[in-house]
Formats: C-alpha cells, sequence, structure tokens
C-alpha cells in the first residue's frame, strides 16, 4: 500500500515509520539522508571522523569474467574502463573488480555479508549456478556460508541463527 512520505511528500511503496511518531511514514531517500545527517552531528559531536560505508576492492585477473560471476549472483555492475568495474548489489554494497598489473596476484580478497536469510542467499546462488558453501550454524550464534569467485576471492555471508519450534520449549 503506498504512502505518502511525510518529509518530501512523495507517494511511494516502501517506507518505515520511526518510534516516536508512528504517525508519520519516511521513505526510504528521506532516511537516508536523515541518517546522513546523524552521521555529520556524529562527526562534528566526537571530534573524529567515522566511518559511514565501505566498498571492498578485488584484485581480478580478467575484469569481464569477474563482472560476468557477478551478474551471475544477482548484482548489477558498471564498467569505468577495461581494467575497473564495480558489482552494485542492494543499497550499500558495491565491490571494486580492480585488474592486476604486473607482480600483482588475483584473489585473497575477502567480503562478509550480513544478511537475514543465509539458506535463501544460498539458494538464490545455487540456483544461478555458482557453487556454494554451507551455510552451516556456527557456535557464536550465526549461520554462514561462502563462495569464491574465479580469482579467489572470498565472500562470506551469514544470518543470526534462528530458534526452531522445539528451543522454545526447552
Amino acid at each position: 500500500m503506498a504512502e505518502v512520505c511525510a518529509c518530501c511528500e512523495e507517494s511511494v511503496q516502501w517506507w518505515v515509520r520511526l518510534r516516536s511518531h508512528p504517525d508519520l511514514p519516511i521513505c526510504h531517500n528521506c532516511l537516508g539522508g536523515l541518517n546522513a545527517q546523524r552521521d555529520g552531528q556524529l562527526q562534528l559531536a566526537s571530534g573524529q571522523w567515522i566511518v559511514t560505508g565501505f566498498e571492498p576492492v578485488f584484485a581480478v585477473a580478467d575484469v569481464e569474467r569477474a563482472a560476468a560471476f557477478y551478474e551471475q549472483l544477482g548484482f548489477e555492475t558498471s564498467r569505468h574502463d577495461a581494467t575497473y568495474a564495480f558489482a552494485h548489489r542492494d543499497r550499500d554494497l558495491t565491490i571494486h573488480l580492480a585488474k592486476t598489473e604486473g607482480a600483482s596476484l588475483p584473489g585473497h580478497g575477502a567480503l562478509y555479508l550480513h544478511c537475514q536469510d543465509a539458506d535463501r542467499v544460498a539458494e538464490d546462488w545455487r540456483s544461478a549456478g555458482v557453487t556454494v558453501a554451507g551455510p552451516e550454524d556456527q557456535d557464536y550464534g550465526k549461520r554462514e556460508g561462502s563462495v569464491t569467485d574465479p580469482d579467489g576471492n572470498l565472500i562470506r555471508f551469514g544470518a543470526p541463527l534462528r530458534a526452531t519450534p522445539s528451543d522454545a520449549g526447552d
């Protein structure tokens, strides 16, 4: 159901409500702006810089092959040139794909994706023809799996363990 954003007054399908004002729906774009304001205030108040995001850079032997792999995983890709591309997913994830040069070796990068449902991530990627390890329950409260791209860069993903119906009675 569409709502009108209390901030920008656009009609939107996706919105959130603030706990302090549940009667005021806020669209995701305005929420992003509010988060940016918060980050700026935190930086000013603390007098230190803060991390507001991250973009890993993976060294790859073949940019086109790497971009095709990430497209297979459901990422959108864009190219800067023949030696550099980007793999974009959802709102805040961009992986830089940089062609190795000289004595540099591809691979050895790693990325951890926090998600809500590790089994669904694994199922989606297996359906796309990708070999996925796991997911498996870990003793630290996560269910985790992983894939490795053609250059050896590791993408781990994990979700919080969910209580099973039998756990509720224990």
